[in-house]
């Protein structure tokens, strides 16, 4: 029988993978950022009439809909940026750590229901940098 769950490092794979593909097309570091904040910047927060209701509707409105697990972050892109300098710590790999902790949402896809559950905290968060854009998040 195949393991069920999580695949952290599947999806951290395919990230890479899908920058490597975008900058193997010709798109710069800022078109990955932009591809970036299309799938997890969302600030401010979008309002929607049931709180219950954010991550179908904005994972629908994104075309991520289907996504296994996707977390959506809730500061100005210009903020999240500076983590890749001087509001971040290095972990390596092009990887870095935010020094204070940012809202998020993460949606998390249930196949049985065909819908998403939330959770709504706050976090330190990792995200891949390159030329000091974030350009991926660590999940």
């Amino acid at each position: 029988m195949a393991p069920r769950g999580p695949r952290p490092t599947l999806l951290l794979t395919l990230g890479l993978l899908a920058a490597c593909l975008a900058l193997a097309s010709g798109q710069t570091w800022v078109e990955v950022n932009k591809i970036f904040r299309k799938h997890h910047v969302n600030y401010p927060r979008t309002p929607v009439p049931n709180p219950s209701s954010y991550c179908n509707v904005t994972m629908k409105a994104r075309g991520l809909y289907w996504t296994p697990v996707n977390t959506f972050i809730h500061a100005p892109i210009q903020s999240i940026n500076s983590i890749c300098s001087v509001n971040g710590t290095s972990r390596g790999g092009g990887l870095y750590e935010s020094k204070a902790f940012i809202t998020v949402t993460t949606c998390r896809y249930n196949p049985k229901g065909s819908s998403y559950s939330m959770t709504y905290l706050s976090r330190k968060i990792i995200i891949g940098c390159w030329n000091k854009l974030a350009v991926y998040f660590k999940e």
